[in-house]
């Protein structure tokens, strides 16, 4: 019974602690976020799929040019790519399409130059 009474001590004062500690704590479990740039990067996502369209299931370098990453990889898909690059590294990094590429004519993408 002692030790009982001791690890429900022990809960209230972690409890209480973690209550003044952080106050939003207990009321607010869940932190969420709005993603402002979805829109946006769906929006180009799909304007590439639309240029590259009957191609989506050919291999990412004979799709794109200047693939390095992924140069010579077998069954690595132009579509599961360009998932990859929204859903994976642009939302990740929290930044558009337009942080590494620029928007050019016939719905293509062009690279910046790096610094």
């Amino acid at each position: 019974m002692r030790k009982l009474l001791i690890l429900l001590l022990l809960f209230t004062a972690a409890l209480a602690f973690s209550f003044f500690t952080f106050p939003g704590a207990l009321h607010n479990p869940h932190i969420s976020y709005k993603d402002t740039l979805e829109e946006e990067r769906l929006r180009y996502m799909n304007e590439v799929l639309e240029s590259i369209k009957g191609k989506e299931k050919m291999n990412t370098d004979s799709v794109f040019k200047n693939i390095q990453t992924f140069k010579g990889v077998k069954n690595f898909k132009a579509d599961h790519f360009l998932m990859m690059m929204n859903l994976g590294w642009s939302e990740g990094l929290g930044v558009s399409c337009t942080y590494c590429h620029i928007p050019a004519n016939g719905n293509q993408m062009k690279n910046r130059k790096s610094k």
